[in-house]
């Protein structure tokens, strides 16, 4: 009990980690870029008019008006032909992401409550779901074929591979979809290897099956633990770029569709607990939303849907004084 205590803590810090700043719901539309130079090797534009797009990149992490650094002063955009510039932007990345923490609000809660919700629900259940798939020898080595497409390398060559489709077609967009979607897995893949080694969590056919954590202590260290699986953080990275570079039903539900197909076979795999894929998607999506909203220069501005609109006028109320929690709400009426 004493270490699930700071392992439970820690899963809610990679959560925020993984959460805060990476929803920025509210962006202006951010139609294509007028260019004003040929295009270039990267097939990125270098110079471009920033009125209808300063808030749309902001470089700086928590910031909400400053305008894409790179693009304003003329530096190259990451590329091929600008690797350089790719590993600044994975280190701008990192430090933005694992210091997010710190800038938490309390508008986070909507995605941290209900995800730890979910995730301890998850744990609760996740040795009577590992029961339940028992162990079928045909069906683990289909279901470890199918999570092949969904590795780690797997996916960051799907999304290399994308890149150099668009760059082949001339089609910017196409090619920013690919560059972003393997950074967002690169970015990802981070924090889950950081979740797996603190966790260290046995895989649901190590040891008692009940999927432990730290069950020898300090004297067992593994690298490639069971909590969370990197296959459902990496492909939903880049199922959540590719859903944000073109939202359109027809290329989300594909795309959500490979993501949720391959974290359904690691658990079939026998390779991880319910709640492992749960956090894997969780830390995927939400780390594919904030490579959107800080490097993403062809993204379409999303629609407000009615559901949007209404988890929007929610408003959470606490008052420490009266010891009351609750919420309000914002009904607009028409005229």
């Amino acid at each position: 009990m004493r270490r699930s205590l700071p392992v439970a803590g820690f899963i809610l810090f990679a959560l925020a980690v993984s959460q805060a700043h990476a929803q920025n719901s509210t962006l202006p539309p951010n139609p294509a870029p007028r260019l004003r130079s040929t295009q270039s090797a990267s097939l990125i534009p270098t110079a471009f008019d920033l009125s209808e797009n300063t808030a749309r990149h902001p470089i700086v992490f928590g910031a909400s008006a400053a305008p894409n650094a790179s693009v304003e002063s003329g530096q190259p955009i990451c590329g091929i032909t600008h690797l350089g510039r790719c590993i600044q932007d994975l280190g701008e990345d990192e430090k933005g992401i694992f210091t997010s923490p710190l800038r938490l609000q309390p508008k986070d809660a909507y995605w941290l409550a209900p995800l730890g919700a979910a995730t301890g629900l998850a744990f609760a259940y996740d040795t009577d779901a590992a029961q339940a798939a028992g162990v079928d020898a045909n069906r683990t080595d289909t279901a470890n074929k199918i999570a092949d497409f969904g590795s780690f390398f797997a996916t960051g060559a799907e999304g290399a591979g994308i890149y150099f489709i668009g760059l082949a077609q001339k089609n910017p967009k196409l090619a920013e979809t690919g560059r972003l979607g393997a950074e967002a897995i690169i970015d990802s893949g981070t924090v889950t290897l950081v979740t797996k080694l603190v966790t260290n969590r046995q895989r649901p056919r190590q040891g008692n099956g009940q999927g432990d954590f730290w069950p020898f202590g300090t004297d067992h260290w593994e690298w490639d633990s069971s909590f969370p699986s990197d296959h459902a953080t990496a492909t939903m990275a880049l199922a959540r770029v590719i859903a944000g570079e073109y939202p359109r039903w027809y290329v989300a539900v594909p795309a959500y569709g490979f993501a949720e197909t391959i974290g359904i076979s690691r658990i079939l795999a026998n390779q991880h607990f319910p709640s492992d894929v749960l956090v894997g998607q969780a830390i995927g999506f939400l780390t594919g939303s904030y490579v959107l909203n800080h490097r993403a220069l062809y993204r379409p501005g999303a629609k407000k849907t009615l559901a949007s609109r209404l988890i929007g006028s929610v408003n959470p109320i606490a008052d420490p004084r009266t010891r009351t929690l609750g919420v309000s709400m914002e009904v607009a009426l028409g005229r």
